[in-house]
């Protein structure tokens, strides 16, 4: 089959010099508006299902498996870049499990790298500032979706791009979706830090890259400015309120704002390379009133508390709040606000890859086809290099942080995320797992009861309204015959696998086979069933299903016109079909029948056995005579989201 490759950017940023731009919309200022506090309590209409929990009682000495492998990457990562130091830690289920100092946090004294050494961690420091942003909003002092000036006037002296452009938000800073440009209008590092007066006369006559709202552009500036709205709103210095409200609370007693505040002798002394390529150490930045962007420092014992405050979040439960932020508020900017690139490939005889790239609330946040949801801080400056992954759902993460600022700012996460690939290459970085609510184990068994038992009045009870609408009593007591014709009577039936605790597949050990259920129930009382599918195995296809099949396997070897319409009901196109069995020749090779996957006397999925692949074939025939295929499904079964 032809290599299908498809590559989507969206959202890109452009270099070129901006036009004129329009005065800034007229705005009517005012003191900040009060809103109310969100709920603290959500209102509770039924029980709680139970939280997902790891299952493998072994998990953690199958991560701890990797550690050598980690390890001896990460030396080799060292060697590669010339790393002056590296802090290398893996945190599980909120607990340091491993950490390695690679080189030295001060060259000229032959100190070395420890978990408790301190490291610039550049804009890793955006996400404390989002999460006191959100403190504030939770707190109802400020609104995320009003225009961010009402709380900085300052923000007004900010040029739109055109008359018609909304004010941005609060929100859309914390997204980068605000349209201002990635970095203001002074200097990235300067010789003199600046106050909070001078940074923001910084604004006068600077203007949006776009128009808000149109599309994610990464702006230090915006997370810059975040610092003094967080004053103006708090009424203290965004850098107190950072340490009394997050920091203390966290214990996270060595993360501070400027290297003279870090304790002892533990700051790691960035550094960058020579023309010569030696290192040499490097003059700290300070970047005064705009460091909200970037300027916290920290260590690998410190950011292991923070990854176990933000892990801790996941998932949703019951018990009481322990952190200084609520746990929804954590889950709220983990989750996916703006994208910023999609890739996907596909390949014959190689794994789908995919990428997905955005920004939650301050946070950045991935996808691949092997870890549904990956939070990435990245943070560099002119002295270190800094990242943090995040697993919510698998309770893991992993830090790393560098003295050596001469690298590509995509290095160290690539580490990182090459860390994750070792730790799952255990088989053990699975995520949590539900267990099913006992409404769903009994609507099970009250499925499984009703083969060769219908029962009308079952209808009504056992099935949700909109089920009911398309699923008449009569059309549902015939389905529920013919799999009692087809494997007799079942018994009670087991969880197979769990997808929530109202969602999952079920079986069910029946007088001729297996009775396989897959079905959901409503989130409401009673707990109807809102879907559900059948299958049977154990028990051969209708000979007419299997002659459909094996007639099919020929003509993918050979192609015959007449036979095609013999077999295939009209609304399948003759010249379409031709290429896609062509394909699929091409790809799986000759195959054979394997074993079916029953759904009804006149369907059924079939395991093929090819050359190369494991494809399977799913056929319906007519109810009339001659039987033809109706439905036809040929593809190779993945498991994960790249499927």
């Amino acid at each position: 089959m032809r290599s299908v490759v498809v590559v989507l950017a969206l959202l890109f940023g452009c270099a070129n010099a901006p036009p004129p731009r329009p005065a800034t919309p007229p705005v009517t200022a005012g003191p900040p508006v009060a809103v109310s506090p969100r709920p603290r309590e959500p209102r509770r209409t039924q029980p709680t299902d139970p939280p997902p929990v790891f299952l493998d009682p072994a998990r953690r000495a199958k991560l701890e498996a990797a550690f050598p492998a980690i390890d001896a990457y990460l030396q080799q990562t060292v060697a590669r870049d010339r790393l002056v130091g590296l802090a290398a830690g893996v945190v599980i289920d909120g607990e340091l499990a491993w950490f390695r100092g690679y080189g030295q946090r001060d060259p000229a004294r032959g100190l070395p790298v420890e978990r408790d050494s301190v490291f610039g961690i550049g804009s890793i420091t955006k996400s404390f500032t989002a999460l006191a942003i959100l403190k504030l909003r939770d707190e109802g002092r400020l609104d995320l979706d009003r225009p961010a000036a009402t709380y900085l006037p300052a923000l007004d002296d900010i040029a739109y791009p055109t008359a018609d452009s909304p004010r941005f938000t609060v929100r859309q800073i914390l997204t980068h979706t605000a349209g201002l440009p990635r970095m203001g209008n002074f200097a990235e590092y300067p010789e003199t830090p600046p106050s909070r007066a001078e940074f923001l006369a910084t604004l006068a006559g600077v203007g949006l890259d776009r128009p808000p709202g149109e599309r994610r552009v990464y702006s230090n500036l915006g997370f810059q400015l975040l610092g003094p709205l967080v004053e103006a709103v708090a009424g203290v210095d965004h850098r107190r309120y950072v340490r009394e409200e997050l920091l203390a609370p966290l214990g996270m007693t060595s993360t501070v704002w400027t290297p003279e505040d870090v304790p002892g002798d533990r700051l790691a002394i960035g550094h960058e390379r020579t023309p010569e390529q030696a290192s040499r150490p490097r003059p700290h930045w300070r970047p005064g009133a705009a460091d909200a962007a970037g300027g916290l420092y920290s260590s690998v014992e410190d950011l292991t508390r923070y990854a176990a405050f933000n892990l801790a979040a996941w998932p949703a439960r019951d018990e009481a709040e322990a952190g200084p932020l609520r746990r929804a508020t954590v889950r709220e900017a983990h989750a996916l606000a703006a994208l910023s690139s999609y890739s996907a490939a596909s390949v014959p005889a190689a794994p789908a890859r995919l990428n997905i790239s955005g920004s939650g609330l301050g946070f950045g946040v991935q996808a691949t086809c092997r870890f549904d949801q990956v939070v990435v801080l990245v943070g560099k400056t002119l002295n270190y290099r800094a990242s943090l992954h995040l697993l919510p759902s698998r309770g893991v993460a992993v830090i790393l942080l560098t003295n050596q600022s001469s690298i590509p700012s995509t290095v160290l996460p690539k580490d990182g995320a090459r860390v994750l690939e070792l730790l799952a290459d255990t088989g053990a970085l699975e995520p949590r797992r539900h267990a099913p609510a006992p409404a769903l184990t009994a609507a099970a068994a009250e499925l499984a009861g009703l083969v060769g038992r219908w029962d009308d009045a079952a209808h009504a009870r056992l099935f949700s309204p909109d089920f009911r609408d398309s699923n008449p009593p009569a059309a549902l007591a015939a389905k529920f015959a013919g799999w009692h014709a087809l494997v007799g009577a079942c018994g009670e039936p087991r969880p197979l696998a769990i997808e929530d605790p109202r969602a999952g597949s079920f079986e069910s050990t029946c007088a001729r086979g297996v009775l396989r259920l897959e079905l959901r129930v409503a989130p409401w009382a009673g707990a109807p069933v809102s879907s559900f599918t059948a299958e049977a195995t154990g028990l051969a296809a209708a000979p007419a299903l299997v002659d459909a099949a094996e007639r099919t396997l020929r003509l993918l070897r050979r192609w015959d016109e007449r036979e095609f319409g013999r077999l295939y009901a009209e609304p399948f196109a003759t010249a379409g079909t031709r290429v896609d069995f062509a394909e699929a020749a091409r790809r799986w090779g000759r195959c054979e029948v394997g074993p079916p996957r029953v759904q009804g006397p006149l369907e059924a999925t079939f395991a093929l056995k090819c050359e190369t692949g494991a494809p399977t074939l799913r056929l319906r025939l007519s109810a009339t005579a001659p039987a033809k295929i109706v439905e036809f499904h040929l593809r190779e079964p993945r498991e994960g989201p790249c499927q």
